[in-house]
């Protein structure tokens, strides 16, 4: 998940960064009075207890879906199609913001290099 809090003044950059360390967080950026922290599912509890405690303010939360195997596509219909389909979702659907998938070559099969 992908929590954005605010700072009320009470937390420093140590608090913050031990704050990360203990809940297990991936990354955190930190810009302005906003701290962005991206955390694993089975963390949030005890993150959102440990939020709470150092005075942070919870301002967005963002559910983050992540493939749990990544494969790689070598057959070069398989590419066409991926492509394709891809670039049917682009064309004909309004308003969604991402696509998510598990092929670990996505970059190289988007850009037309057909195997």
């Amino acid at each position: 998940a992908v929590v954005s809090t605010q700072s009320t003044g009470g937390a420093g950059e140590e608090e913050v960064e031990e704050l990360a360390l203990q809940c297990g967080t991936e990354e955190y950026s930190v810009e302005g009075n906003t701290i962005t922290f991206t955390i694993p599912e089975e963390e949030q509890k005890g993150f959102f207890e440990e939020v709470k405690a150092l005075g942070l303010v919870i301002c967005s939360q963002e559910a983050r879906w992540e493939a749990r195997e990544m494969i790689e596509v070598k057959d070069g219909d398989t590419w066409k199609r991926i492509a394709l389909f891809m670039e049917m979702m682009e064309t004909n659907l309004e308003g969604y913001e991402r696509i998510y998938h598990n092929i670990e070559n996505i970059d190289e099969i988007l850009s037309g290099k057909y195997r």
